[in-house]
C-alpha cells in the first residue's frame, strides 16, 4: 500500500500537486472547499476527506496549497482545522504566498503543539504543477525535511533550501 499524504486545496496548482504525488506512489488524501473537487480526485484514485482535520487525522504529512495567509489560517486553525488533529512529529507544508512574518507565526504556533513546519511557497503555474516540475522556495528545520521524505521531489523539479528559519522561503 502507498504511503498516505494529505493535500488541502485542489485549485489549479493544488490539483496538479496532488496528481504528481499520486504518480509518485503516494496515497493522496485531499479536501477542498468545493466537495466536488475532492470527489473528482477520489474518482481518479485519491481519497476524499471532509475537511482539513479529517486529512490531518489520516496523514502524518499535510501539504496546504491554498491562495493566501487568510486561507492558510482557516486550514490550520479554523473550524475543523488541521492543527487540532495533528500529532507531535507530524508535518505541515505551507505552499502559499504569504508575508514572511506570517509564516514565522504559523511555525511558532505549530511548534507549540510539537508539529513540524515547512515554509515552502511554490512557483511555476498549473502545467508545471501537474507535471511535477514546479520550483519550491523552502525553509525549515532538518527534521521537517526528513519527515517530508520524497514528497518535495515528487512535487517539483527544483527545491531551494533556504535555511532552517520559517519565513526565508516566503521572502524569496
Amino acid at each position: 500500500m502507498s504511503q498516505p499524504i494529505g493535500l488541502i486545496g485542489l485549485g489549479a496548482m493544488g490539483r496538479g500537486v496532488a496528481q504528481s504525488l499520486r504518480r509518485a506512489g503516494y496515497l493522496v488524501h485531499v479536501c477542498d472547499v468545493r466537495a466536488e473537487a475532492s470527489q473528482a480526485f477520489a474518482a481518479e484514485g485519491g481519497v476524499a476527506c471532509a475537511d482539513p482535520a479529517d486529512v490531518a487525522g489520516r496523514c502524518d504529512v499535510v501539504i496546504s496549497v491554498v491562495v493566501n495567509a487568510a486561507q492558510t489560517e482557516a486550514v490550520l486553525f479554523g473550524e475543523h482545522g488541521a492543527a487540532a488533529a495533528m500529532k507531535p512529529g507530524h508535518l505541515f507544508v505551507m505552499c502559499s504566498t504569504v508575508d514572511p512574518n506570517v509564516s514565522i507565526a504559523f511555525e511558532q504556533r505549530l511548534a507549540e503543539r510539537g508539529v513540524l513546519y515547512l515554509d515552502a511557497p511554490i512557483s511555476g503555474g498549473a502545467a508545471k504543477a501537474a507535471s511535477g516540475q514546479m520550483t519550491m522556495m523552502t525553509a525549515g528545520r532538518p527534521e521537517a525535511y526528513a519527515k517530508a521524505g520524497g514528497a518535495l521531489a515528487a512535487m517539483s523539479a527544483q527545491v531551494y533550501k533556504l535555511g532552517e528559519r520559517a519565513g526565508n522561503g516566503s521572502k524569496v
